[in-house]
């Protein structure tokens, strides 16, 4: 869609855009480039050490990269291509129209608008629950130890942000990476993970968006998609990022080994939670 064309020194590199973030830095390090891409601004500046021309071969590529200057990064240009490209089908030819016509007057405009088009449509949000495995390594000793649910609870604030940045690393939305049913697929629409207080307990939530229930089949899928995703994928990654605490450094999980693990939804989970002896102070955000 767009091409950078990248210069430090007497080195160049053209790169396509949108790419994986890894992989663009690969590249970069080839011709000496260490910053990240946040770091990189877009500008054709020869005096300056790195300079950073866009062009494209298409009137919407060309459209789009007009709109960079130098208060914008490498990611963000990297970031609005993506979204640009892999917009869903039936809003891809008016967002490209609205690019081509000049209707934009910032790349931000252009984000913010496929994420406002994209949550349109969603006809109904669906919160999927699971336990938090909570551990803490000690300042001292180093030592891995689980610690009980209120450290999750006192940090909470702190783990979302944590989840905020872990999914913004991400050029694509958690939905995008489900591979069910066709009637599962065309339904979601967006899967966002977050944590959420119920009875006096921190637990995980993952906010989906869809266009039409799941039927239950499908249902299904999905929930063994999200514990894939809590054991391996997203999670995984998520419970080797630090939380610096008083305490020590605190880790989340989302998944755990143990008998009483489940992912369901809210219907079931507030089923469940009629068990807890906090339920008369149970309060669904």
């Amino acid at each position: 869609m767009i091409n950078a064309l990248i210069r430090k020194g007497d080195q160049t590199a053209i790169l396509s855009l949108p790419a994986d973030r890894f992989s663009l830095q690969y590249d970069l390090a080839q011709i000496g480039i260490r910053q990240r891409l946040t770091e990189i601004p877009i500008h054709d500046d020869e005096e300056q050490e790195i300079s950073v021309k866009l062009f494209a071969d298409s009137d919407i590529g060309n459209s789009l990269a007009v709109l960079f200057n130098s208060a914008h990064s490498l990611d963000d240009a990297n970031l609005c291509a993506h979204m640009v490209e892999n917009a869903r089908p039936e809003l891809q030819e008016e967002i490209e129209q609205h690019i081509v016509h000049g209707q934009y007057y910032s790349p931000q405009a252009i984000v913010a608008d496929i994420k406002a088009m994209t949550d349109g449509l969603i006809g109904v949000t669906v919160n999927y629950y699971c336990p938090l495995q909570i551990h803490m390594t000690d300042e001292e000793y180093g030592d891995w130890y689980e610690v009980d649910n209120g450290y999750a609870l006192s940090n909470k604030r702190a783990i979302q942000n944590l989840l905020q940045r872990e999914q913004d690393r991400d050029l694509n939305n958690m939905a995008d990476y489900f591979h069910g049913s066709e009637g599962a697929k065309e339904k979601l629409v967006s899967a966002v993970w977050d944590v959420q207080e119920v009875g006096g307990e921190l637990f995980g939530v993952i906010r989906t968006g869809l266009r039409e229930p799941f039927s239950p089949e499908e249902e299904q899928e999905w929930i063994e998609e999200l514990i894939g995703q809590a054991a391996d994928g997203f999670g995984e990654g998520l419970e080797q990022r630090e939380i610096h605490t008083d305490d020590g450094d605190l880790y989340v999980s989302f998944w755990n080994s143990g008998d009483d693990y489940f992912m369901e939804n809210e219907s079931d989970f507030r089923q469940r939670m009629t068990g807890s002896p906090h339920f008369g102070n149970i309060q669904m955000e």
